[in-house]
């Protein structure tokens, strides 16, 4: 028996799971048969574990408790090697018995050498057990699960509270006709707080404010050091931290500017250093590039990359030149929100116009502006949506806004709020 391992579980069955707040997830979603491994994918700190003890608690409803195991492979009296999951299993039925069924949900397992060999074995050989995992790296999304679990997975990708879910922790409930309400304003506010210090559960629970800014800055280096430096052995630390803050305070990215101005700052680093740095940190879930529209390989490729990040509060807190842009935060707010509802997103370049949001599957244009009192700025907005919509030869076209609502010539204006409030689903959090 692994004593390590014994005292890791007989302490999670006499503790169970703490009191949460439920996210939008349905539990419904997560299918008898066929029978698959789970995967929750997420930056660290987004409640991928609080996620976890959610589908535990819905499932200990139905299923006895003590068939029900957590283990957080970042717990350092777990040791960080195969023969930790290989001794799993046998610890269990030593100290509990032989199990009909099985539930493991498994934390951080990313961190485990060979745990995806593991988790095939025991997939394709004990039908008696269910896996649940989770971690901190795009390795367990759908889009780069290792080969050997493809076809056996099904991923939820989780990232920080949806305005819905940041209501509920608020303990705010929307009004049913918001718009004609008394309590817009404080929605207003409240959507404010939103993009100013993000979705984080921690920093949303955090009353001081000056308590939310330090939190997202130490999640910040700790996303950085743990997430980045040690996972990828970076050797160079501090040239890694001066590209993110170029990429905090970039609208758009190109590696040949990006080398330029690294190497005007005094690092001597390639682009290929530099491309390794942001699959880095997209793998992690903190930066998403996102390529410009067009059927040519080669232009999606040469264009300059629009860079976003999993949380607001981090161009808020760490980048000089988007931390008072409150239009800024609101596009990024709406980048993680078509994210969280699985879609597809570039962005358009045309001759005197841009597209914030390209949704190819849905033939779909987005732009994104927080002022548009003014006669001049509603019409530039409108103009490129216009031209891109000739363009592409597309009908559906939304002008998000702080708080304007009409449609226009075709294009549906709506508030911010409405945007991120009108869509329920389950698959992505």
């Amino acid at each position: 028996m692994n004593e390590n391992i014994a005292r890791v579980l007989v302490e999670w069955q006499e503790n169970w799971t703490p009191e949460l707040i439920e996210r939008d997830f349905d539990p419904s979603l997560i299918p008898e048969k066929p029978r698959k491994v789970i995967t929750f994918a997420g930056c660290r700190r987004t409640g991928k574990t609080y996620l976890m003890f959610q589908l535990i608690n819905k499932l200990s409803e139905k299923i006895p408790r003590d068939d029900i195991f957590y283990i957080n492979f970042e717990d350092e009296r777990l040791e960080k090697k195969t023969e930790t999951l290989t001794e799993l299993i046998p610890t269990i039925e030593e100290l509990f018995g032989k199990k009909e069924r099985l539930y493991l949900f498994l934390d951080e397992v990313q961190n485990v050498p060979g745990w995806d060999s593991w988790v095939r074995r025991i997939h394709d050989s004990k039908e008696d057990v269910r896996l649940f995992l989770s971690g901190s790296s795009s390795k367990l999304s759908s889009r780069e699960i290792p080969t050997s679990l493809r076809g056996r997975a099904l991923t939820f990708e989780v990232f920080p509270l949806s305005f819905s879910e940041f209501l509920r922790f608020k303990n705010f409930e929307v009004p049913e006709r918001a718009e004609f309400s008394g309590r817009k304003s404080e929605l207003l506010n409240l959507l404010r707080e939103y993009l100013i210090y993000g979705g984080f559960p921690e920093v949303v629970l955090a009353e001081d404010r000056r308590i939310k800014g330090m939190i997202i800055r130490d999640y910040f280096n700790t996303i950085i050091a743990l997430d980045v430096v040690e996972r990828y052995k970076v050797r160079n630390p501090e040239e890694l931290r001066a590209f993110i803050r170029l990429l905090l305070n970039s609208e758009y990215f190109s590696l040949s500017r990006a080398e330029r101005t690294m190497r005007s700052l005094g690092y001597s680093v390639s682009k290929a250093t530099l491309a390794n740095y942001l699959r880095y940190l997209n793998e992690c879930y903190f930066a998403f590039p996102v390529e410009v529209f067009s059927p040519k390989v080669k232009l999606r490729i040469q264009h300059p990359k629009k860079i976003y990040f999993v949380d607001t509060a981090f161009l808020a807190f760490l980048s000089v030149k988007f931390s008072d842009d409150i239009g800024r935060l609101m596009e990024n707010a709406v980048f993680i929100e078509l994210l969280r509802r699985g879609k597809d997103v570039n962005y358009a370049l045309g001759e005197n116009w841009e597209a914030d949001f390209v949704l190819p599957e849905e033939e779909t244009l987005i732009q994104v502006s927080y002022d548009v009192s003014s006669p001049e700025t509603m019409e530039r907005e409108l103009k490129a949506l216009k031209k891109a919509k000739r363009t592409f030869r597309w009908k559906n076209a939304r002008l998000i806004t702080w708080d304007v609502e009409k449609r226009i010539d075709g294009i549906e204006v709506i508030p911010l709020w409405r945007f991120l409030l009108d869509y329920r689903d389950g698959r992505s959090l």
